[in-house]
């Protein structure tokens, strides 16, 4: 080989090192690019600019038109921007490549067609999903499509999985206590609104499921003409909770007594919670289950820590100041509320 061969050839091979170098480099920096707009679109959205974000995903779909990332985040944007239409269409596109988000995808997908009124799709959506991901928000939003269609049985079936799969989804004990709404179960649907407070105590929506969960104390309970007290228990389906029903309406009409004169609203609904939870827990005994296992069995074991009266004046906090007060003004048990919480 002479030395002219030997010169292009190692030319060759430098430039193919330097083309290699500058394709790397330029990915690299495509790549950083698209990584960053990702991060300003993000930013975005989270401060309710969603035009602006879907403006920013859409520079970076040209750039690079199979990022799933790109896709789900743009899909997410329209969702927020109430664009259904194009929520469907590009968090469908992210299932189709299946390569990342393909979770948050399903629920985007399945919320855009709900909010178009295409329940039936959306659930099918759903059903997909469940095959695949067996995650809390997949049975969540799922519950959510099944209620709406007044598929209520299939509903409270996915509910309880999702709560389940993740106790301290607070949203999941909000369906659940709707759903036993419906069901017309006063008993079930308190449970989950108890727990759903606790995790949740002190939001816009808390304020007004605290009021839902008062007027189920109260239902059946009146007064006339300043001294009689009638009580009317509801009819449960499930028989197992009757004596509880009636535990319930037994209970806020002892309240007008004598003895209980003197005493705050947040007072005797302390006092209340307590002995609904010691009752329960003590006819726990002969029944099993969800409903005993999980929300009986928890608050039981609260009741008999002497936790009810913190816990009550906690949930209650969107209520008025009272509540706030009264924790600042007992920490102490307030505090041992919140370790027994953390353990």
């Amino acid at each position: 080989m002479t030395l002219t061969n030997k010169l292009t050839m190692t030319r060759t091979k430098l430039l193919i090192l330097i083309s290699f170098l500058f394709v790397t480099h330029w990915a690299y920096g495509q790549t950083r690019k698209v990584e960053d707009m990702i991060r300003d679109g993000v930013a975005l959205h989270d401060k309710g600019e969603y035009q602006k974000a879907i403006e920013t995903y859409q520079k970076v779909l040209e750039i690079a038109p199979n990022s799933s990332v790109a896709n789900y985040e743009i899909a997410f944007s329209y969702l927020a921007a109430k664009d259904y239409k194009n929520a469907e269409k590009f968090s469908k596109k992210v299932i189709d490549l299946n390569n990342g988000n393909v979770l948050g995808a399903y629920i985007t997908y399945g919320n855009a067609l709900d909010m178009q009124g295409k329940t039936k799709k959306a659930m099918k959506v759903y059903e997909s999903a469940a095959k695949d991901f067996h995650h809390y928000l997949v049975y969540y939003n799922y519950a959510i499509c099944c209620f709406n269609a007044g598929e209520t049985d299939k509903a409270y079936d996915l509910a309880i999985k999702a709560i389940t799969d993740y106790p301290s989804h607070a949203s999941s004990h909000l369906i659940l206590s709707k759903i036993m709404e419906r069901k017309g179960s006063r008993i079930k649907a308190m449970l989950p609104l108890y727990f759903f407070l606790l995790l949740e105590p002190n939001s816009g929506r808390s304020a007004v499921e605290y009021q839902t969960l008062r007027n189920y104390i109260d239902h059946g309970v009146t007064r006339e003409g300043g001294k009689n007290i009638n009580v009317m228990v509801p009819e449960d389906e499930d028989p197992d909770f009757g004596a509880a029903e009636m535990m319930v309406s037994l209970l806020k009409a002892s309240n007008s007594l004598e003895e209980n004169k003197g005493k705050t609203d947040l007072e005797l609904f302390a006092e209340n919670n307590d002995n609904i939870f010691k009752v329960m827990g003590e006819l726990k005994k002969d029944h099993k289950g969800f409903w005993w296992d999980f929300y009986v069995s928890f608050f039981y074991r609260m009741a008999n820590e002497n936790l009810t009266k913190p816990f009550s004046y906690y949930i209650s906090e969107s209520d008025g100041d009272e509540a706030a007060k009264w924790l600042n003004d007992h920490p102490e048990e307030f505090d041992r509320f919140k370790i027994w919480m953390n353990n």
